[in-house]
């Protein structure tokens, strides 16, 4: 391994560990109001106990963890594992997408990631990250957009329908209109009859889960299902089907 490539790993390890370090952020602070988008964009870490602003020194990932002794350069308060785990874990992400010319695939992975987590906790999946989606699809599926597009739009035409139907039948929200722009995405990728096996492994997944929390009557989020089912699909078709 040459000094070149091992500069190129650690450079894209550190920009793994960077954005995980970023969507902590976005997770912990999701509703939060910006007056601008640059706003959103320049707003700088604060701790979270004292809410002292974070200096710059302080904010590498990973090793600002290590450094300090997992505790606060401000008030000296033990800092949450959550930083040095999911650092550490975007950080592999990808280091291995790099060494296995996957790069996508860990951009893809982030992406999922989020999804699950958030619309679990929030019961919402948040519009850049459909729109973050949107765009991996088109990037680095726009091979299959072609063939794929009718059939995902036909299951998005549907999905609305159902939505609709949902509303105005029983005023609420059979499914949510991110859940739809989701599954459009990922239909415009996985095409037809692949999307159908999908929504019927997530749905049947996220039924044994409601089945085995006895929570019938509790919304549930099925965005992050139909994410994780989508992200063993890739994972499937790259590194399986792909060696076979």
């Amino acid at each position: 391994m040459d000094s070149l490539y091992l500069l190129h790993l650690m450079l894209f390890s550190l920009l793994g560990a960077s954005l995980a370090s970023w969507m902590i952020y976005e997770f912990d602070n999701y509703g939060k109001r910006y007056t601008s988008v640059l706003k959103r964009l320049s707003v700088r870490s604060k701790c979270d106990y004292c809410q002292e602003q974070v200096s710059y020194s302080n904010l590498v990932p990973v090793l600002s963890y290590i450094f300090l002794g997992g505790k606060t350069s401000c008030c000296t308060t033990k800092l949450s594992k959550k930083y040095i785990i999911f650092e550490s874990f975007g950080a592999l992400i990808f280091a291995v997408g790099y060494l296995t010319n996957t790069l996508e695939i860990s951009i893809l992975g982030f992406l999922i990631i989020f999804i699950i987590f958030n619309d679990e906790k929030y019961k919402e999946i948040p519009i850049w990250v459909n729109l973050a989606l949107f765009s991996w699809v088109i990037t680095f599926g726009y091979e299959l957009i072609e063939n794929n597009f009718l059939p995902a739009l036909y299951l998005a035409f549907a999905l609305i329908l159902l939505y609709l139907f949902f509303l105005k039948v029983r005023g609420l929200e059979g499914l949510g209109l991110a859940d739809i722009i989701l599954l459009f995405s990922i239909s415009l990728y996985l095409g037809f009859p692949d999307f159908l096996y999908l929504i019927t492994i997530a749905s049947a997944s996220l039924l044994i889960k409601i089945i085995l929390t006895q929570k019938l009557r509790e919304p549930h989020a099925f965005g992050s299902w139909i994410a994780g089912t989508f992200g063993f699909f890739i994972l499937f078709q790259e590194f399986y089907v792909s060696a076979n």
